[in-house]
């Protein structure tokens, strides 16, 4: 894995960062206002963890890879400050953001159950059911803050998925097939959960900007094939993997 050049990649993406036009006209307050609210504020529960437990298992298990070690770091920091932006755009939006959910709380405890690995694994579903999530809001959303907003973290969160493919790929070009066959299956069954969850949890607020289940679903697992296909042994060499050009 190119660690070097994520750690490069991610201490240059925190210069010059354009802030979102804040003090532009806000909507006003609707049934769809406050169901996107509410929705946001989930997500940006999600964004605002410290990322500790993962940064020390992380420390344990690649010691000898310590450029990938503060890339995660600062990957982490990056997702706080989506949760930064997220917590303006609820507060924008007269909403209120909240200290737990059930959602938050079930997601904590998959991520923790298995180790490091299966952590980002965790992290990696969240954020193909974000990007597609996001992708929709941008899409239909007629704010010009959330438009905004949304541009940020995309264009992170497709670094953030490259990334963590590459690490995947690191990994499994030494499995057997079988192996990464077992893997892809509990994978995919893990995301569709999750998909079902994010539904559930964001169903109503998509449903408000016009957005159907059916295109929601086709989002999110257009991020999963892609992810998937990214971590394909055959698409890298096993010592040194490329990452595709900015």
């Amino acid at each position: 894995m190119n660690s070097n050049h994520w750690l490069s990649y991610f201490r240059q993406n925190r210069l010059n960062r354009p802030e979102p036009e804040w003090q532009l006209p806000r909507p006003g307050h609707s049934p769809a206002t406050n169901a996107l609210a509410r929705s946001l504020s989930h997500f940006q529960l999600g964004e605002s963890g410290e990322g500790r437990f993962l940064l020390a298992e992380a420390g344990r298990s690649y010691a000898h890879d310590p450029d990938y070690c503060e890339a995660l770091d600062l990957f982490i920091q990056e997702e706080q400050e989506h949760a930064r932006l997220l917590e303006k755009v609820v507060l924008r939006l007269g909403g209120r953001l909240i200290a737990q959910h059930w959602t938050h709380w079930l997601f904590r405890l998959l991520r923790r159950a298995l180790g490091v690995h299966f952590e980002i694994q965790v992290l990696v579903i969240a954020e193909l059911v974000g990007t597609g999530y996001y992708r929709l809001l941008r899409c239909r959303s007629t704010d010009p803050v959330i438009l905004q907003v949304c541009d940020l973290v995309l264009q992170d969160e497709a670094r953030h998925v490259e990334f963590h493919s590459e690490r995947f790929a690191a990994n499994h070009a030494e499995w057997l097939p079988l192996e990464r066959a077992v893997w892809a299956a509990q994978f995919q069954l893990l995301f569709l959960g999750a998909t079902a969850v994010a539904w559930l949890d964001h169903g109503s607020a998509l449903g408000f900007l016009g957005s159907s289940r059916r295109e929601f679903l086709h989002e999110v697992r257009s991020e999963c094939i892609r992810f998937l296909a990214m971590i394909e042994p055959q698409r890298f060499g096993a010592s040194d993997l490329k990452v595709p050009a900015r």
